[in-house]
This record gives C-alpha cells, sequence and structure tokens, in this order.
C-alpha cells in the first residue's frame, strides 16, 4: 500500500516537474521571440505580418516568471524526486569503520540533520510566513491570473520551507530503518554466535 502511494505520488510530482519545465521552456521561448520579432520585421515580405512584428514589445514578466518556477523546480525535484541514493556523499570514513561505528556514524548524523531542520524551522517559518515585509514585498512583474493581484515574494521561498518538512520525513526514515536493521543485525549475530 504505502509503495503503490509513493509511487503514484512520485510520477504526481515528476508530471509537475515536467510540466514546469515545459512552462519554463516555452516562456523562455516567447521571451527570446518577443525580443528578436522586431528586428525580424524587415525581413518579411507580408505587410500585415511584418507590422504585427514590428509592434511587439519585449516581454518583461518572463525572467521573474522563469526565476520563481526554476527555484520550484528545484526544491520539489530536491523534495520528492532525487532518491537517497542519488545524492552526493562522503562515505570514505564510514566505509573504512567497523559496521558498528558506521552504524553510529550514520545515525549521529542523520540525528545531525534532523536537529538542524527542527531547530530552523520555526525561525525559517516566522522569517517566510510571519513577516509583514515577506507580504509587503511583491514581484512587480507577476499577477495572479484569476486575481491580478501581485505574487508575494514569500510564494518565492516557500518551497525551502517544504524541503525541511521533507528532509526531516526522510532522515527520520533513514534513523528508523537504521534501527529496525541494527536489531535484526544483532539477533542473527546473537543467535548465529558471531562477532560485529
Amino acid at each position: 500500500m504505502i509503495e503503490e502511494l509513493k509511487l503514484w505520488s512520485n510520477r504526481f510530482v515528476n508530471f509537475i516537474l515536467a510540466a514546469t519545465l515545459a512552462i519554463i521552456f516555452i516562456t523562455f521561448l516567447a521571451q527570446i521571440f518577443a525580443r528578436y520579432a522586431p528586428k525580424l520585421a524587415v525581413f518579411i515580405p507580408v505587410e500585415n505580418i511584418a507590422f504585427w512584428l514590428a509592434s511587439i514589445e519585449p516581454i518583461g514578466w518572463t525572467v521573474n516568471l522563469i526565476s520563481l518556477l526554476w527555484v520550484w523546480l528545484i526544491f520539489l525535484g530536491c523534495s520528492f524526486v532525487v532518491r537517497e541514493r542519488d545524492h552526493v556523499v562522503f562515505d570514505v570514513f564510514t566505509q573504512a569503520m567497523s559496521p558498528r561505528w558506521s552504524f553510529i556514524c550514520k545515525i549521529m548524523v542523520a540525528l545531525t540533520v534532523v536537529g538542524a531542520m527542527v531547530w530552523s524551522f520555526g525561525p525559517m517559518w516566522d522569517a517566510i510566513f510571519g513577516s509583514r515585509l515577506m507580504d509587503l514585498k511583491k514581484i512587480q512583474t507577476l499577477r495572479i491570473p484569476i486575481t491580478g493581484d501581485k505574487i508575494a515574494i514569500k510564494w518565492l521561498f516557500a518551497p525551502y520551507v517544504m524541503l525541511m518538512v521533507v528532509i526531516v520525513v526522510r532522515y527520520g526514515y533513514v534513523i528508523t530503518k537504521s534501527v529496525g536493521l541494527n536489531r535484526k543485525f544483532i539477533t542473527d549475530r546473537d543467535k548465529t554466535g558471531a562477532d560485529i
């Protein structure tokens, strides 16, 4: 059940990320077209099309939209798509250690990461969602399509809060999985009489 839920949520997030990347690419193409179309108008033999191309003005909001979507793409991807084994790890020391010390180091690192994220969550939440400045400061060229309101700058930083929660859950899972595997290892060792 959990594996199936994980699979479908992974597919959903991959779809969202692919759509976001497509929007970024289309916006980028629109930006290039709007910038260079007036210069191409002199080469177009059809007068109506040449006049239309000459009247196009560069679009200012595309850079901000691409930046906003890129930040969301990175944090969503790191939160939900990048697997634990895909991260860069420096495990030269832990591979040289005995299994017991390797286990201890893995638990200590996971506890440190969870502790740091939990400790910094409150101040980060206050800085992003509790700050009046983040509500007042707006992205000048982007508007919410339905209401026409400018987008508050806090939504640029919002995915980091989500990343923090996902990291806590992931490393909490690493801790429980490691402790469970270690218990199984100790139980098997006690049954066989082997030494660590």
